[in-house]
């Protein structure tokens, strides 16, 4: 039987997700894509929080409560949730989303996730309580509530293994996946379902992924699973050495393939089968395609299905580099990129109603400041503009975490 996911012990843990602002060299070797056409000092990375219970249990807040009112009657009546979808927007601090937000929405809108009833900032380091945290250490802190070395993928300073919350959701019956616009084996998306000592063994991390039998996988990353002298559909060649056929493999095994856009979107989501859909031979290129907003659909689609429930873990990874190349005009559209697919997993919540929804960042990157004066300074970005042609400007303090 299927363990509970009771709705305020989630609620606990997610007001310890965090962020962090520092130095540290960039995730990936960032090179700028090209991206649509777009016509704010960071603390700490927000927490976020969606709580939805079951209507018949009358436990909706009402808006007129206040904050604590809200909190009693959200976590006293022992309700659980039989989804869960954690949203991590890589890099994100309170000024990405404000330039989104300003860019979106203009300086009184709203991000659709400013709509969560509670939220909170925290403050991370890796393990020992020092220094700045990388992905890898920060995606193994939220996906088994262990801090551990930069660099260690699921691994605890020891070099052990960690349960993560992906493992034991499949244990327990849950359907699983992950979705992002990096690699498939990037650190994040690592973290939830591999346990290696460097970050950097993609190759690896991503046949732990498939052995593991997340139910859906759609990412960026084909390279890492097709063998050296391969190409898939897209030019570049594979990266393992170990001749193997990753793609291959995981068709015999049961799994749907999907290569590049035109068969994701003609793809069915049928609820009990599991998926592999790779759209790029690293990273997504930008304009990111499908989208993350439609990525997200397709996985809530197969897993909500589930009788037992299902756990799916959604990053919008490239916020973070588009913040270590202090590309302003890019992490405001990969993070109303992000907000889009949050809003998404909104709408599913508000129909299924026993869904928990928590949208957080690993920690920010960047440095990132917003004004609506010009300072003149070398290095300011923009002019941006909000939808009323309001400007608004964007320094960068750093390059890195």
């Amino acid at each position: 039987m299927a363990r509970k996911w009771q709705m305020h012990s989630i609620v606990s843990l997610g007001l310890i997700f965090f962020g962090f602002t520092g130095c540290f060299s960039p995730d990936f070797p960032v090179t700028r894509a090209p991206s649509d056409t777009l016509e704010t000092q960071v603390s700490t990375a927000p927490t976020i929080i969606h709580n939805a219970a079951p209507t018949a249990i009358s436990t909706t807040p009402n808006l007129r409560d206040t904050p604590t009112e809200r909190q009693e009657n959200a976590t006293n009546t022992g309700t659980y949730a039989r989804g869960i979808i954690l949203y991590i927007g890589d890099g994100m601090g309170e000024m990405h989303r404000t330039a989104a937000r300003w860019a979106g929405y203009g300086v009184d809108g709203t991000l659709a996730m400013d709509s969560l009833l509670y939220k909170g900032l925290s403050h991370t380091a890796p393990s020992g309580g020092t220094g700045v945290t990388d992905s890898a250490a920060a995606g193994t802190a939220l996906a088994t509530g262990i801090k551990t070395v930069n660099g260690y993928v699921g691994m605890s300073p020891q070099g052990e293994n960690l349960a993560t919350i992906l493992e034991i959701a499949k244990q327990q019956g849950y359907a699983v996946g992950l979705v992002t616009t990096t690699q498939l084996g990037h650190a994040t998306p690592a973290s939830f379902a591999a346990h290696v000592l460097n970050r950097n063994q993609y190759t690896t991390i991503v046949k732990q992924m498939l052995d593991l039998g997340v139910d859906v996988l759609l990412a960026g990353g084909e390279d890492d699973l097709l063998p050296a002298d391969t190409t898939g559909c897209y030019p570049g060649k594979g990266h393992r050495t170990d001749g193997l056929n990753l793609v291959e493999q995981a068709q015999s095994n049961g799994y749907v393939a999907m290569c590049g856009p035109d068969e994701f979107y003609n793809q069915a989501a049928i609820p009990g089968m599991r998926y592999l859909g790779l759209f790029g031979d690293d990273g997504m290129l930008r304009p990111h395609t499908p989208s993350l907003a439609d990525m997200t659909n397709f996985a809530i689609n197969v897993l909500s299905a589930d009788p037992e429930g299902f756990f799916l873990m959604v990053e919008g990874g490239q916020i973070d580099w588009a913040a270590h190349d202090n590309d302003a005009e890019n992490v405001i559209l990969d993070t109303l990129a992000f907000d889009a697919a949050v809003a998404n997993g909104l709408a599913y919540a508000e129909t299924s109603q026993d869904v928990l929804i928590i949208v957080t960042a690993d920690h920010e990157t960047g440095g990132m400041a917003v004004s609506m004066e010009d300072s003149g300074k070398v290095g300011q970005d923009g002019p941006f503009h909000m939808v009323d042609k309001t400007p608004f400007f964007v320094t960068w303090g750093t390059g890195s975490h």
